[in-house]
């Protein structure tokens, strides 16, 4: 401050600018203020960079997640976390991994005496810094799986003739070929699989196995190989039919432009497919037959089943999808959300009660008390006329919705018919349907012979096993096919 000036006998005082404050500069500050000391300045960068890695080691912790601690940050993986929120107390406990001791099955690299095919990879040959010509070191070994291309070749058979030297009587010697056959039974499995059960349209199968395979003559072949497979129709409609747990289900299928449909007749041993242009019900009464059948059928509430000669189980699933859409219909009706809710929740219940895998008289007292709760909501009084009608579905079915009840080999939804059938509906995508009623009828029995097979399988890999079934055929051509098939290891439920 200035010395005071005064005015009127009172002192007054002038306020310097701002800048005269500092125009006499502390020790280690500069003049507007700023830290010129290194080791100040030292001191406040290393805290800087503490707090950055404070921040880090916090968003990593939340991250992954402390020990013992579920992880809450919204982008936690649900393998960075110990267990789920809505898992039980006692698996909580469980400790995830190998057991102690166990020995593990990492990747093994082959030698040379145990490979397949050694390659030799010369070094290169110049020095990039000094340009002069590289002397050999060593050689360094590296394992790989490499594929063999499936290509078609030519191969003749070279068939001795044998001849008796009393009567003169020639006894020929036959190749493993099926009568009138072109193409070898190696190459007519591969192909089948390829295109039946792993859904490889003709095309891409043509490409693959090369210029000595024709369109013609694969399809020619397959017809052959389908009127082998129509042979074991009859004995699979029999296992059928004694199957415990039995599921059906149909969908779409073109077959020359009109409008048909693909029929999945399952069991846990035995799969049958029907490509008819018909939805009526005498297609399911050719494979159930009139005759009373034991088991349970698991279907949707499709009324061509209504009159089968077997005690029906309908798919909780469907109706579970038949209760969410009446509550996305009327999403502000309090009456409707609170019953939707409630009934969703104990069909799922329902559904999940068989896979939990407790005692047979635990699994009976849980489903009577998930029983008595559906029909209890079916009771109950309600306005809703969309409420009402599930309702009724349930009062005038009741003898078809609770057989899953009786024991848990029967489920309660038709998830095997949908799964078996979904690569039949990838297929109708990709190849828009059959071009001709034999193309559907070879379609339905090779599919019927392979996935029933690919079933029963268990080390023998699938091509493998036709082959082997083919080359008996050859054999022997009055053999029926489905004796050759793999025996039933469990119970058919």
């Amino acid at each position: 401050m200035t010395p005071p000036r005064k005015r009127g006998g009172a002192k007054v005082y002038e306020k310097k600018p701002r800048s005269e404050h500092f125009s006499r500069i502390r020790k280690g500050f500069a003049a507007d203020g700023g830290v010129v000391c290194k080791s100040c300045f030292s001191v406040r960068n290393e805290n800087a960079k503490l707090k950055e890695e404070n921040t880090r080691l916090k968003q990593l912790l939340q991250y992954r997640g402390e020990k013992g601690v579920i992880a809450k940050g919204p982008h936690t993986p649900s393998s960075r976390k110990d267990f789920k929120p809505n898992s039980q107390q006692e698996n909580q406990q469980k400790k995830g991994g190998a057991k102690a001791g166990h020995k593990g099955h990492g990747r093994e690299a082959a030698d040379v005496k145990s490979a397949d095919e050694v390659i030799e990879i010369a070094a290169p040959m110049n020095c990039e810094s000094c340009a002069c010509e590289l002397n050999v070191k060593d050689s360094r070994e590296r394992t790989v799986i490499e594929s063999v291309p499936l290509v078609a070749k030519k191969v003749v058979y070279r068939c001795e003739r044998g001849i008796c030297p009393k009567c003169f009587k020639i006894y020929p010697s036959r190749p493993p070929v099926l009568r009138k056959s072109l193409y070898g039974n190696s190459l007519l499995a591969q192909a089948s699989v390829m295109h039946f059960v792993h859904g490889i349209t003709i095309g891409r199968v043509l490409t693959i196995l090369g210029e000595n395979v024709t369109f013609g003559g694969l399809m020619d072949a397959l017809h052959r190989l389908g009127a082998i497979a129509q042979r074991a129709r009859e004995p699979l409609v029999e296992e059928y039919r004694r199957a415990a747990v039995k599921h059906a289900d149909e969908t779409g299928w073109r077959n020359d432009g009109a409008s048909g449909y693909a029929w999945i007749f399952a069991s846990a041993d035995v799969s049958i497919f029907e490509f008819r242009n018909s939805r009526a019900a005498r297609v399911a009464r050719e494979i159930l037959g009139s005759e009373p059948v034991p088991g349970v059928l698991v279907v949707d509430r499709y009324p061509g089943y209504n009159k089968m000669p077997v005690k029906l189980q309908y798919c909780y699933a469907h109706l579970l999808r038949e209760v969410t859409k009446l509550e996305e219909d009327f999403p502000e009706n309090i009456e409707v959300r609170d019953f939707a809710a409630r009934f969703a929740t104990v069909l799922t219940a329902a559904m999940k009660l068989r896979g939990q895998e407790q005692p047979v008289a635990e699994f009976h007292a849980s489903a009577q008390k998930i029983k008595k709760m559906l029909e209890g909501m079916v009771a109950e009084e309600r306005s809703h006329q969309g409420i009402k009608r599930i309702q009724q579905i349930f009062w005038d079915q009741r003898d078809r919705l609770y057989h899953w009840a009786e024991g848990p080999d029967i489920p309660a939804e038709n998830n095997r018919a949908e799964r078996e059938l979904r690569p039949t509906v990838i297929a109708r995508k990709v190849s828009f349907g059959s071009q001709s009623d034999a193309g559907a009828k070879t379609r339905g029995s090779l599919m019927t012979l392979l996935s029933t097979a690919k079933k029963r399988l268990h080390e023998e890999s699938l091509e493998e096993w036709f082959k082997k079934a083919l080359d008996q055929i050859a054999e022997n051509p009055a053999l029926n096919i489905a004796s050759l098939l793999p025996p039933v290891s469990t119970p058919s439920n």
